[in-house]
């Protein structure tokens, strides 16, 4: 309140002052004005980042440049204009006071928006200035007095007669025409004032600026849930509870961003402290020209320790709730990664996700731009589990998992009734990832087989695959005359892991390639706690070949432990794997293993983490 009547005063200032000098020369002045504005708003940040931020105390480049080039530019340019034209045009009075007034309301507004945009931008140590923030701020980091709104998403607190974004409209505006660059302003900046808001609504140990290419899009894909987060009671021995929350408002979709902070993201203090309004994606709506930003509404859950993973939207403690917005954090694990959930409008076309100022790095949600591949999830139709319910936990005494999305899959889960599949680290695996809760041990055929066809001279004894390779029809199963097959022939001192994936489309020349070595090469491993390898001995699949539906099978229980003993399927191609179908890859693990990860091998990969899953093989 106080900052608005400030700015206030100043506006009613100028424009008198500007008003008894007349018509002429205050329309001079504004057209000097508006001149001015365009051209510090559109180079301000060339400047900052490039001539001061490398120099100097990087948090106050911007304003300064901002202030600087607006300010020294209009008065050079005022001073040269008052000694080429010495005197004004002859009119009616009330003309010239009229139209001084109106011309000198335009000036105060665009020279005041100036002055707190560049306000607004300096780093205050408590986030707000003269007990104005432009957002509101709920943090246990800030005064319970200064807690302005509990509700983080709620609407800007705008100025009185919104001045600063006045002037940048203007700027934005004149940026299209005759101020327009290579590049237009406005779909890079279409919403500057708020940006600025999200960027300084900070702790003073929480820094507003990180270097040009100090971060790095490492993954993105839908998700279908995020979390209200209840802490425990270590005295009460009561585990933190997770309750899915509502899902996204209609036309929006959930999608997680994984970003990279390289060390020069660093602040000061040689730490990545954030709080996630410091983060934005910004492109355009869909179905029109309309350019918007997003800042994230949700956090990967801090401790690193929990074997599952979920988005966490909103902290609830000690009867309250804080919007997880206005908290600081750190990256999670000790790999600087941050993963981010945003509500976005589906269709949404994003252009760069910015962090503090400086830092962009450009964003696709198109699997086939290169080096923006979703994280280790196909584009296909996405499964859609129900929530789990407050409270259920998973075998084990797991908390209900994260509510990524996984790859599709024909089979309904093996886990527990309602359970919601866990993200894990995604975006590792190079051509297939594990799909949460779905996996287990057994030695059962995914169906009764009794219409297929032998390769590899495949043994059955029993109703039992020994080894072998099987093919047929899924629809001429039930009537068909061969010696039904129902399980596998498991070793007396193993166990059978059948462990559910989903297969990875990919859309580059250079991903399909990837995908073809390793594919070639099958070394598909899971390891156990301990750091025990099994490798794979078999794996089946049902998929639509053509318009029919084929279930392949391959199991070598005599070959475990050998690499390529497992090849490629006969009938279903990686193309095949499409939609509605259903991989699983078998090992034989030792009874009483605690298997912790899944890996694809080589040197270029990372394990998907499976110890969220519980898959302990029978004693």
């Amino acid at each position: 309140m106080l900052l608005s009547l400030l700015f206030l005063i100043l506006i009613l200032a100028i424009a008198f002052s500007q008003a008894t000098r007349g018509f002429f020369s205050a329309l001079i002045m504004t057209v000097l004005t508006v001149c001015c504005c365009a051209a510090a708003v559109t180079t301000h940040e060339w400047i900052a980042v490039n001539a001061l931020a490398p120099y100097w105390q990087p948090d106050f480049a911007h304003p300064l440049a901002l202030g600087v080039t607006f300010g020294l530019s209009l008065l050079l340019l005022s001073l040269a204009f008052k000694r080429l034209i010495r005197r004004s045009c002859l009119l009616p009075a009330w003309v010239d006071r009229a139209g001084g007034g109106v011309c000198g309301l335009i000036t105060a507004e665009i020279m005041v928006g100036m002055i707190a945009v560049c306000v607004q931008m300096l780093p205050f140590p408590d986030g707000s200035i003269l007990g104005y923030s432009r957002v509101a701020r709920v943090s246990r980091d800030f005064p319970a007095g200064e807690q302005i709104n509990p509700k983080s998403d709620a609407e800007d607190n705008e100025l009185f007669f919104m001045p600063d974004r006045f002037a940048i409209a203007t700027a934005s505006l004149l940026s299209g025409g005759i101020f327009s660059g290579k590049r237009a302003f406005y779909p890079d900046n279409p919403d500057v004032v708020q940006a600025i808001g999200w960027v300084n609504a900070v702790p003073a140990t929480v820094s507003r600026y990180a270097k040009p290419k100090s971060i790095a899009v490492v993954s993105t894909e839908p998700v279908q849930f995020v979390y209200l987060m209840i802490p425990g009671n270590e005295k009460e021995k009561k585990p933190a509870t997770y309750e899915p929350m509502k899902e996204p408002k209609s036309g929006n979709e959930l999608r997680m961003v994984r970003v990279q902070l390289t060390n020069a993201a660093k602040d000061e203090r040689k730490t990545h402290t954030f709080t996630l309004r410091q983060f934005r994606v910004v492109g355009r709506m869909p179905g029109s020209d309309i350019y918007k930003q997003f800042a994230p509404i949700a956090i990967q859950q801090g401790d690193a320790t929990q074997a599952t993973n979920r988005h966490i939207r909103v902290i609830k403690e000690r009867g309250s709730e804080w919007p997880v917005t206005d908290e600081t954090y750190v990256p999670r694990g000790d790999d600087d990664q941050v993963e981010m959930v945003f509500e976005l409008p589906k269709g949404f076309e994003p252009s760069y996700v910015e962090y503090k100022r400086g830092a962009r790095a450009a964003l696709s949600f198109d699997a086939s731009a290169p080096g923006r591949e979703p994280s280790g999830r196909s584009k296909q139709t996405e499964a859609s589990p129900s929530p789990a319910p407050k409270g259920e936990k998973r075998p084990g005494g797991e908390s209900p998992p994260s509510g990524t999305a996984s790859a599709p899959s024909t089979t309904p889960s093996t886990g527990p009734k309602g359970s919601v599949p866990d993200s894990g680290r995604g975006g590792n695996i190079r051509r297939m990832t594990t799909q949460a809760g779905k996996s287990s041990f057994g030695d059962r055929m995914p169906m009764e087989m009794k219409s297929y066809r032998k390769l590899q001279n495949a043994e059955i004894s029993r109703g039992a695959l020994t080894d072998g390779h099987l093919v047929g029809e899924v629809d001429q199963q039930a009537s068909g005359k061969d010696n039904a097959v129902t399980k596998f022939a498991v070793p007396d001192d193993k166990r059978l892991l059948q462990l559910n994936t989903g297969f990875l489309q990919a859309g580059s020349g250079l991903g399909r390639a990837i995908s073809f070595a390793v594919g070639t090469a099958q070394n598909f491993f899971v390891t156990a706690e301990g750091g025990n390898p099994y490798q794979m001995v078999g794996k089946y699949a049902i998929a639509e070949v053509n318009g029919t539906k084929i279930i392949e099978v391959q199991y070598f229980s005599n070959q475990a432990g050998s690499i390529g003993g497992v090849g490629k399927f006969d009938k279903i191609k990686d193309d095949d794997l499409k939609g509605d179908y259903q991989l699983v890859l078998l090992f034989l693990v030792d009874p009483g293993a605690r298997i912790t990860s899944f890996s694809t091998g080589g040197d270029a990969t990372r394990a998907d983490d499976l110890k969220g899953e519980n898959l302990v093989a029978p004693n």
